[in-house]
């Protein structure tokens, strides 16, 4: 009975405890109901600053990473410097605003690029110039982008063939739609680009650029069936460089500073895939390209456990045409097939593949390497 009791007491004690807790947090939260809160009111806070000095008793070199964000990351900024000497000045500048249906950027940029993938073919041409642009949302998965830009530009390295010096002013709308999931493997993405350069501000150039690409994914729990297609065509008066280049695997986000530099005005916005033929193997102011894969998931047992490690199989065939002015400069069409593997480690995608070309003289089978998805 004493030890009933004893429970009792304590249970009692308890609810009071409770009680007295609840009423002093009701007293204190009623002054807090008569406060006023202030708006949230967007402003950029230092997240990373990474400064790298070195003296080597001739010269100084300084390599700087800075970031700023607001709180709700409605606002950015990054900027890196990287100097050596009195003469090599490297920069990127760019700061980007998200309202509720708009996003906004400015970029600076003053930097050396290498125009093609770093294992591959390509050349080093030293890029300055300002872009500003701008984003509608229409929904997670469509939005139309809009770009100005002002560049020069100037090769540091020689290639296999005429690199310009020069200045281009240009502008560009493209529409986009991309609701593809990567570990799914299903979905579709297309885009829809219209652009041009006007010789003003000293550049030199006139031009208009119509360019759209569609890819769509078909999955099962082990097999993925890829279609792709491109096109492009450039009216007036370009850059001998920066027409289409078609070849092995060109992947447009690896060979530069990606929206910062020369993606979309200068070049394809999307990678284009020719395997079978060397790097830049054709160049033109037109082209269709077309492109067919089937994968099957060896490891492990569904598309959505691989976002780790990863191995897969594949057989694929891919087509275009190329052409610069009147002449076609490719076969009709020129045509690649072969098999690869792809293989995730730490959520990296490594592909490697051997095709062969089917209908054109002078080319043997040949690997390709890529890094990441290049669908």
């Amino acid at each position: 009975m004493a030890k009933r009791n004893c429970r009792w007491c304590c249970w009692g004690l308890l609810l009071m405890l409770l009680f007295s807790v609840v009423g002093v947090a009701q007293v204190q939260a009623a002054p807090l109901a008569d406060m006023e809160y202030e708006e949230y009111r967007s402003q950029l806070e230092l997240e990373y600053f990474l400064p790298f000095i070195m003296y080597d008793g001739v010269a100084v070199y300084a390599t700087t990473y800075l970031r700023m964000s607001s709180i709700l990351r409605d606002q950015e900024l990054d900027f890196i410097l990287v100097a050596a000497g009195d003469e090599t000045l490297n920069l990127i500048l760019g700061y980007t605003y998200h309202a509720p249906y708009w996003s906004y950027g400015l970029n600076f940029y003053q930097m050396p690029v290498y125009a093609g993938v770093y294992w591959d073919l390509g050349f080093w041409e030293e890029q300055k110039g300002v872009s500003l642009l701008a984003s509608r949302h229409y929904s997670n998965e469509d939005r139309l982008n809009l770009r100005m830009q002002w560049e020069h530009f100037e090769p540091l390295s020689d290639f296999r063939y005429p690199v310009d010096e020069a200045s281009v002013f240009g502008v560009e709308a493209t529409l986009t739609h991309d609701d593809y999931s990567f570990l799914r493997q299903a979905g579709a993405r297309w885009y829809l680009s219209l652009g041009g350069a006007y010789p003003v501000l000293g550049t030199d150039y006139k031009n208009i650029k119509l360019e759209g690409d569609y890819r769509r994914y078909w999955s099962g729990k082990r097999t993925a069936f890829i279609v792709s297609a491109q096109g492009g065509k450039i009216l007036g008066h370009y850059p001998t460089h920066r027409g289409f280049v078609l070849g092995g695997i060109q992947q447009v986000n690896i060979g530069n500073v990606g929206t910062i530099a020369n993606q979309g005005l200068l070049s394809t916005l999307a990678d284009t895939v020719l395997r079978g033929y060397p790097a830049c193997r054709y160049r033109g102011d037109g082209y269709v390209l077309a492109n067919l894969e089937l994968r099957l998931l060896a490891w492990p047992r569904s598309w959505q456990q691989r976002y780790r490690t990863g191995f897969s199989l594949g057989v694929f065939t891919d087509a275009a045409w190329v052409w610069d002015g009147s002449q076609q400069v490719s076969a009709s069409p020129s045509l690649g097939a072969g098999a690869g593997f792809k293989l995730i480690l730490g959520g990296l995608n490594l592909g490697f593949d051997y095709a062969v070309p089917l209908n054109t003289e002078d080319e043997n089978p040949r690997w390709h390497f890529s890094l990441g998805e290049i669908f």
